[in-house]
């Protein structure tokens, strides 16, 4: 499915260290009026990374660095460091810090050394885990010092916050369902409050592929079938919803219609506001709920079933549905007839003949070479292209950028990809064109082309998936 959404926010643990030069630096003497110099040796304790993130369902550990350093003009070599993160078990269960044998998250590094002038010396590191649930909108200091046995002493923080992230949905179907034709797949769903604000109401949002329909049609939803064939689904669920809370949906089913393929569901809730329409696409059919029943939430009990923890940090809830059927790609190659000079004009042609219908897949979308890939002759050259077709140096598909490309709609390149990287969506039945024309080169060389489609996956006869464009020279 092509497109744009929030980008979703998650959970997040942020840790703020200060730089060197601002360091909070304590001696025996005043720290307003005393120097560094031979006689104080003062340290620093430097934290390596000034930002840290931690995201709920994702399996990602973090660390904090823990560095001292002398700025004075002799050599230490017995330094203690103490690191008291004692506070951040409120913010997770998963936390280390280095020299804590007792597990109590307090410890005490002795006999470090020598530390010698600007050479920092690396004590260990602060590792945190996933953040708590029920730890939003909290912060908690970590707080490091460092002492030598001449009296030096040093002392670094920083302020870890798990800001407040909204709501999430965190319960639906499974990532991958199988499902038959005209057959249905149950919805549950359901979210959780991140915040500590009582909702009124909220939005649930459905989008869904244009295989693919919803079998209840709520009173309090409203759906809409944009131009992109996508049906995107509005429902005003009423509240109130309690900070921290959990709540479940019964959304129904989906059905799988007559030309479903490979097929996909994403879901998404927001508070909801006041333009009823602000989440549904401007252009499209658009339809009110005319069913007999209201989608409701009802909090969600102690042990939930389908509670997703597979969620991809930064991307919504999604789940594939593999319909059980299959789609035909074919392509139309051409022969190039005429003498040296000539400018001679081909069509090349993409079409399903079904059964299924869909666009390309996330697999299809990481090759280069679009709904069509033209590998050019070499005894021809392009003198036109069309517009939707970008044009290579290389007769092949290649990976990654390459600078000095002809470009979108230029003559003389080696290959084209026509339709973009991410395909388009093609109904069984359609079919794309693409017009190029060709002058026939002096040269002698009659090796042929060939045309080839990025839709290849669940096709029933691969080998019609490429095709050969011939040079007859007379």
């Amino acid at each position: 499915m092509h497109r744009t959404h929030r980008r979703p926010r998650r959970l997040t643990l942020v840790g703020t260290a200060l730089t060197v030069g601002a360091l909070l630096i304590t001696t025996p003497a005043d720290a307003d009026t005393t120097r560094p110099d031979a006689t104080t040796h003062p340290l620093v304790v430097v934290i390596d990374t000034p930002w840290e993130k931690l995201v709920p369902l994702d399996e990602t550990v973090h660390s904090n660095g823990i560095w001292v350093s002398n700025v004075g003009r002799t050599d230490l070599t017995d330094v203690t460091v103490t690191v008291d993160a004692s506070a951040l078990k409120a913010v997770s269960d998963d936390v280390e810090v280095p020299c804590d044998p007792d597990g109590d998250l307090v410890g005490v590094c002795h006999g470090i050394g020598p530390v010698r002038r600007g050479v920092p010396v690396r004590v260990g590191a602060v590792r945190v885990g996933l953040p708590k649930a029920s730890a939003v909108g909290l912060s908690r200091e970590v707080r490091f010092t460092a002492s030598a046995g001449d009296g030096s002493h040093g002392m670094q923080r920083y302020t870890a916050l798990v800001p407040e992230t909204g709501q999430e949905f965190d319960r639906a179907a499974n990532a991958r369902e199988r499902l038959a034709l005209d057959g249905t797949l149950p919805l549950p769903g359901g979210f959780t409050n991140f915040t500590r604000t009582a909702l009124p109401a909220v939005e649930i949002l459905l989008t869904l592929s244009p295989g693919l329909s919803l079998t209840e049609r709520f009173r309090n939803c409203v759906r809409v079938r944009g131009e992109d064939l996508l049906t995107t689904v509005s429902c005003k669920v009423r509240g109130p919803f309690a900070p921290m809370a959990s709540y479940d949906l019964d959304l129904g089913a989906v059905r799988a219609h007559a030309d479903a393929l490979l097929e996909n569901i994403e879901y998404e809730v927001r508070p909801w506001s006041s333009d009823k329409y602000r989440s549904l696409p401007h252009q499209g059919d658009k339809h009110e709920g005319d069913g007999p029943g209201e989608l409701t939430a009802v909090p969600r009990p102690s042990v939930a079933t389908h509670l997703r923890t597979d969620a991809k940090a930064y991307g919504l809830l999604s789940t594939a549905v593999d319909v059980a059927s299959t789609a035909d790609f074919t392509v139309t190659g051409a022969t190039l007839r005429g003498r040296p000079g000539d400018v001679v004009r081909a069509e090349f042609t993409v079409r399903n003949l079904g059964p299924g219908s869909r666009g390309s897949t996330q697999k299809e979308r990481q090759n280069d070479y679009g709904s069509l890939w033209l590998s050019v002759p070499p005894g021809v050259t392009v003198v036109h292209a069309p517009r939707d077709c970008y044009g290579h140096k290389a007769d092949r598909p290649t990976k990654g950028y390459t600078s000095g490309e002809p470009g979108l709609g230029h003559p003389k390149g080696r290959g084209y990809s026509c339709g973009g990287t991410s395909g388009q969506y093609l109904a069984a039945g359609k079919e794309l064109r693409y017009a190029f024309e060709f002058r026939l080169d002096a040269s002698g060389d009659l090796r042929p082309g060939f045309v080839t489609t990025m839709y290849q996956e669940a096709d029933s006869r691969p080998k019609n998936n490429t095709a050969r464009v011939e040079v007859e020279k007379r």
